[in-house]
């Protein structure tokens, strides 16, 4: 899956600067990169791919593509479950995404911004693997972060910005209805020209 129109903006959770891509209709990915940081700095794909081999975790992502994604392919996925709990048994999210057809988990190449992202309720689950207490807070983030998004008032800079567009408003307005008829300034007046 492609991330098109997407907006990046970052959460801090217990000291972990997490990238969120936000998207118009909800469908915001997380950065599990960033959020296995919060166990491990240097090794984030270990970490992936350990919650990859669960069981619970193949479970999980398979329904979540069978509710969500047509062309998830079922055959592929039955096979990763049925090697799940084997010792010899591993899996990427590079393998996972290209032998079933997954959109739930994108897996990004690259030193800056790449990573590999998951759809918030994957992420969520990915979270609660890595602590339910991490997985809390990072709910209570995203959704302070949503508000903030769809309630552009309650950002700070931009409560102060539209104070000021108002003030700008209040003062050219008075301006022209009150101090520039009262002056007398008679063929000049013409000439005079304001910013409307």
């Amino acid at each position: 899956m492609i991330m098109t129109k997407m907006t990046k903006k970052t959460i801090t959770v217990e000291s972990t600067e997490i990238t969120v891509m936000l998207k118009r209709d909800k469908e915001d990915y997380i950065s599990l990169t960033d959020m296995a940081r919060y166990k491990d700095t240097e090794r984030t794909n270990y970490i992936i791919q350990n919650w990859m081999r669960n069981r619970s975790t193949i479970e999980y992502l398979g329904v979540w593509e069978q509710l969500n994604n047509p062309d998830f392919k079922g055959t592929e996925f039955d096979a990763f479950r049925s090697q799940t709990g084997l010792n010899a048994f591993t899996l990427t999210p590079k393998q996972w995404i290209e032998r079933t057809n997954a959109i739930g988990i994108v897996s990004k190449p690259g030193r800056y911004g790449g990573g590999t992202y998951a759809h918030k309720d994957i992420a969520f689950n990915f979270g609660m693997w890595l602590s339910p207490t991490f997985q809390l807070y990072i709910v209570r983030e995203y959704q302070r972060l949503r508000e903030a998004e769809n309630n552009p008032l309650l950002e700070h800079w931009d409560v102060k910005r539209i104070l000021s567009k108002t003030n700008y408003t209040l003062h050219t307005d008075a301006i022209k209805t009150v101090i520039i008829p009262k002056l007398d300034i008679g063929k000049w007046r013409q000439r005079i020209e304001y910013a409307k």
